[in-house]
């Protein structure tokens, strides 16, 4: 029953709790922890006395704890579906349908899909379920706006750089030039005075 409850419920349920048993003592142990520490939390009740028929086997001893819990999963099941349908009809646009007349038309229009492609000289009529919200769309135009703008400030600096890099470097030959031919001149004069 615990491996059971843990397909459905598995942060529940920590199957270490629960040792293997054929005693009737050490069955009554397990139910008693699946009890206390699972089905009380999910509002299923079981009294002592159910506890006592379901570790000794009694026939339809455990019936009312297994239809509790399916109440419990399939109730579970349908609000878990409804919560997805909803925010599936939050996060798509409604009422909008697409009509391009090909496929390279269709293509400059952000999210459409390209699964399916009409016959030429027909429109193309285009499911919206794989769509981006507008707002999600416009966000992360706006974001990829802001990135392009930080990218060209960075380019124009690093063109500025460059340009500096280069005056220091013909600053550094020229000076090197002069230093190298005052040398020269330097020598010259030396050789001449003795």
């Amino acid at each position: 029953m615990a491996e059971m409850v843990k397909f459905f419920y598995p942060k529940m349920v920590e199957l270490h709790n629960y040792t293997p048993a054929n005693c009737f003592i050490h069955k009554m142990n397990n139910w008693y922890t699946l009890s206390r520490k699972v089905l009380s939390k999910l509002g299923i009740k079981i009294s002592k006395e159910q506890i006592e028929q379901i570790a000794s086997a009694t026939p339809n001893g455990i019936t009312s704890v297994l239809s509790a819990l399916r109440e419990k999963v399939v109730t579970a099941q349908e609000k878990r579906e409804e919560e997805c349908k909803q925010l599936q009809r939050s996060n798509q646009p409604q009422n909008i349908l697409c009509f391009v007349q090909d496929k390279k038309q269709a293509e400059g229009v952000f999210g459409i899909p390209m699964a399916c492609e009409a016959p030429t000289g027909q429109q193309l009529i285009v499911s919206m379920e794989n769509m981006v919200p507008q707002r999600l769309l416009d966000e992360k135009l706006s974001e990829i706006a802001e990135k392009d703008d930080a990218i060209n400030i960075l380019m124009q600096k690093v063109s500025h750089l460059d340009t500096l890099l280069q005056l220091k470097d013909q600053r550094i030959k020229d000076l090197t030039q002069q230093l190298q031919y005052l040398q020269e001149r330097g020598k010259e004069g030396f050789h001449l005075n003795t």
